[in-house]
């Protein structure tokens, strides 16, 4: 598995469920899941379609990263926006600067 922190939480699952515990329980131990989520699986649990509970809850994250994703975009932008108007003043004060000067010292 890629990420180490899930790989290890989905490893300690397995030797819970391997041990006899319950599904639920040993992913409830793991604190990985949402309480929408525990009620889901504990759903899936009771009534044997782990596998259908497991797929919904997916999708659920998967929506959840996505709503996550647009919000996070909707954060950035005016960041950007800030920071590229700070680089276009720095350009204009370079140009604008030493010409400020040039026209005081001849003036001068």
């Amino acid at each position: 598995m890629g990420n180490v922190y899930i790989g290890s939480k989905v490893a300690d699952m397995r030797k819970g469920i391997e041990r006899g515990e319950g599904f639920t329980a040993t992913a409830h131990k793991t604190g990985m899941f949402s309480p929408l989520v525990m009620q889901m699986l504990a759903v899936g649990e009771e009534t044997g379609r782990v596998d259908e509970m497991l797929e919904e809850a997916a999708a659920f994250y998967e929506e959840e990263v996505e709503y996550d994703l647009k919000n996070l975009s909707s954060v950035i932008e005016p960041i950007l926006i800030v920071a590229i108007g700070i680089m276009v003043l720095i350009l204009a004060l370079g140009v604008f600067l030493p010409l400020w000067e040039l026209s005081t010292t001849i003036n001068g």
